[in-house]
């Protein structure tokens, strides 16, 4: 049986470490989008296109990507279920096959 999880991406994931905003540019201006990138890229993230139309994404390389896994609790992101390995990225755009806590497999998309 596979289970369906849907998530939804927000520029949100680009959003400081901290708790606390400092002149925070309107949403939707060029100074809007050049702060989110530099709080991405301060984090180690790489700021880019998503699909759908989605842009400006802070995609962050986890420091498990690429090593096995049997389970999601394996991973930072998520444990692909083809090749068991933790996912080269986060946050993993579009629809692939993951493993649960249970190690059950199941299809996540994510726009």
């Amino acid at each position: 049986m596979r289970l369906v999880l849907v998530g939804l991406l927000a520029l949100a994931a680009c959003n400081p470490l901290s708790g606390s905003r400092t002149s925070e540019a309107e949403e939707g201006t060029q100074a809007f989008v050049e702060q989110a990138r530099a709080r991405c890229e301060a984090r180690g993230g790489n700021f880019g296109s998503g699909s759908a139309g989605v842009v400006n994404i802070c995609y962050v390389t986890p420091k498990d990507a690429n090593q096995s896994c049997s389970t999601a609790t394996d991973c930072e992101g998520q444990c692909l279920a083809r090749s068991r390995t933790c996912a080269p990225v986060i946050p993993l755009i579009g629809c692939h096959e993951v493993l649960l806590e249970n190690g059950q497999v199941a299809e996540f998309c994510q726009d």
